[in-house]
């Protein structure tokens, strides 16, 4: 092969390879996190699977979790009207409450909620790496280990009352 045609597909290469990297960069940026699928058309909508979900997502899932239980619980507190009986301390649920009491207790619900998104949030950024670079990485790893434990402990304590 003459060197003015190795010279000429190099040449070619670099665009290929270049062209390559930013499809792969593109496709990172956009990562399918999956879709609803019905498990069978004669069942119930509740059963269901998530699939087509990208290959490049098993790496950061501890992130993407965070993330996405983080906005799914911001989106779910904002559009739900709903008060969870965890909020509710020796109050009998089954009388009617007051405009006042009723306002008092979605207040109550909203901050619980908006809370554990919080702990999430500041999660999702422990993991991203989003820290500040004067603490060392044991202290890092004990905070996030303490972060992870209650995060998920005060998610479990609203988990029932997350539906409408």
């Amino acid at each position: 092969m003459s060197k003015k045609l190795k010279n000429a597909l190099l040449t070619l290469k670099y665009p290929f390879w270049h062209l390559q990297d930013a499809i792969r960069n593109y496709k990172l940026k956009h990562l399918r996190i999956g879709k609803v699928k019905q498990r069978n058309k004669s069942s119930s909508y509740d059963d269901f699977e998530i699939v087509n979900i990208s290959w490049d997502v098993h790496w950061m899932t501890n992130l993407y979790l965070a993330v996405i239980i983080r906005d799914y619980l911001r989106f779910f507190i904002k559009n739900t009207p709903a008060i969870g009986n965890t909020v509710f301390d020796e109050i009998d649920i089954t009388k009617a409450m007051s405009d006042e009491e009723n306002e008092f207790y979605a207040k109550k619900w909203n901050s619980l909620v908006n809370s554990t998104a919080d702990e999430f949030d500041e999660l999702a950024k422990l993991l991203r790496g989003d820290v500040k670079a004067d603490e060392d990485y044991q202290t890092l790893e004990k905070r996030e280990k303490e972060l992870i434990k209650k995060a998920f402990a005060d998610l479990a304590y609203i988990f029932d009352e997350l539906f409408w």
